[in-house]
């Protein structure tokens, strides 16, 4: 699943989840969109620029610093175990590019004003960190800040609320595991991500040769903690085992893109259903698809399945029982998938992507792995799709079309995949 603003996000899980929806049941998501920040209440306290821009700056000070007790005095007690965190988490990533900037007021969401009471605000403050030999460039994200009066100034009181990105290193301690190709970040422990995320490369790489890219995997605490790393609104990531993301939400090229997990859903998929969900992700990685913004929805995703499938020692028959047990009520379709048929709110979503597993499939059971490779890449340059079959292929999309009906219908009648 990738998470372009072009793109419904239920599309982007079901085909990691190609396998997952016979073997876990797990279908759906929702749209990731940016909303902007509203204005502050009537009933907000009336925030100071000067004094809330001076709080950020001390805590940036503190942790460029390395200094944990300075951190902590920028916020009231209860703030005290969140901010002393952030400064050892900065430490164990080694961020550098470190700023904060105070930008602007928005309404405080109604749990954070029960909680921090009638006096707290929300400021809104530009983050601003890059995780050296991991990204390219600095990230760049709005994070709610939490900020109540304290005498003559200001002080945080929580950092991260609905309604804005919360870098994972801000939301509380994190255990960091970092090999050859792999980083993984995590608040819920790193079993069995750093396995999972090495194997995940390495299934990439048996496919796309030539990569030598990297895989940042990021794994919050809750789902509820997932939403604020993705500025989601609540429930949007129920049954999205992970989700491959630009870090700042952009389709800016050349903006850091890392794996977030889900980790209740991916706890409940298994062994198997995990390594493929994240080898699906890491293909999303290795080929840029982020920034894929006019590639075919069942190229995208199928391809990516492909790769993840690919050696994965899972009969045909296990990863798409779904679309096989429709062709044998409804018949086979006479198309590829359509940007329509993969609509979130389409019925049979999960047959559906199947199908396009199967597509790709069976592109490279006829025509080899390296020409679906060649065939992805052209059609990711720009070529359009019409065109790559008879440039690439030698063929054309009907002829492979009618083809891959009777493959479809061979599989369907229990013939040997």
């Amino acid at each position: 699943m990738i998470l372009p603003a072009r793109v419904p996000a239920a599309r982007r899980w079901l085909a990691a989840a190609g396998l997952l929806l016979s073997t876990a049941g797990l279908v759906g998501c929702s749209e990731d969109a940016s909303v902007p920040p509203p204005s502050a209440t009537a009933t907000s306290a009336a925030p100071d620029a000067g004094e809330a821009q001076q709080v950020v700056a001390d805590l940036e000070m503190a942790l460029r610093a390395q200094d944990a007790a300075g951190a902590a005095k920028t916020g009231v007690a209860a703030a005290g175990p969140q901010l002393r965190a952030m400064v050892a988490n900065v430490g164990k990533l080694g961020l550098t590019d470190l700023g904060l900037r105070y930008v602007d007021t928005a309404a405080l969401d109604p749990a954070a004003a029960d909680r921090f009471g009638p006096s707290a605000w929300e400021a809104v403050v530009e983050v601003s960190y890059r995780l050296p030999r991991w990204d390219a460039q600095a990230t760049r994200v709005e994070t709610p800040f939490v900020l109540v009066p304290d005498g003559d100034g200001q002080r945080i009181a929580a950092v991260g609320a609905p309604g804005g990105r919360t870098p994972l290193w801000m939301a509380g301690p994190v255990q960091v595991a970092a090999g050859e190709r792999t980083l993984v970040i995590s608040r819920s422990g790193l079993t069995p991500y750093t396995t999972l995320a090495r194997r995940a490369v390495r299934d990439v790489g048996l496919v796309l040769h030539g990569w030598r890219g990297t895989l940042v995997l990021e794994v919050p605490a809750s789902e509820t903690e997932l939403d604020q790393v993705l500025d989601a609104p609540q429930e949007q990531y129920a049954n999205i085992a992970a989700v491959t993301a630009a870090v700042d939400g952009t389709l800016a090229r050349g903006a850091p893109v890392h794996v977030f997990v889900n980790p209740r859903v991916f706890s409940r998929i298994g062994p198997r259903g995990s390594q493929v969900v994240l080898s699906h992700e890491t293909t999303h990685v290795a080929t840029g698809a982020t920034f894929a913004v006019d590639l075919p929805t069942w190229l995208l995703e199928g391809f990516a399945d492909y790769v993840a499938l690919a050696h994965a020692d899972i009969p045909v028959r296990t990863a798409a029982s779904q679309i096989l047990a429709r062709i044998r009520k409804q018949g086979a379709p006479d198309h590829l998938p359509t940007a329509h048929e993969l609509d979130p709110t389409a019925t049979g979503l999960g047959a559906t992507y199947e199908e396009a597993w199967l597509a790709t499939r069976f592109l490279a059971a006829q025509h080899g792995e390296a020409k679906l490779v060649a065939f992805y890449r052209a059609v990711d340059r720009g070529t359009p799709v019409t065109t790559a079959f008879a440039s690439v292929l030698g063929t054309t999309e009907a002829a492979f079309t009618k083809r891959w009906r009777a493959d479809l219908l061979r599989l369907a009648g229990g013939e040997p995949g």
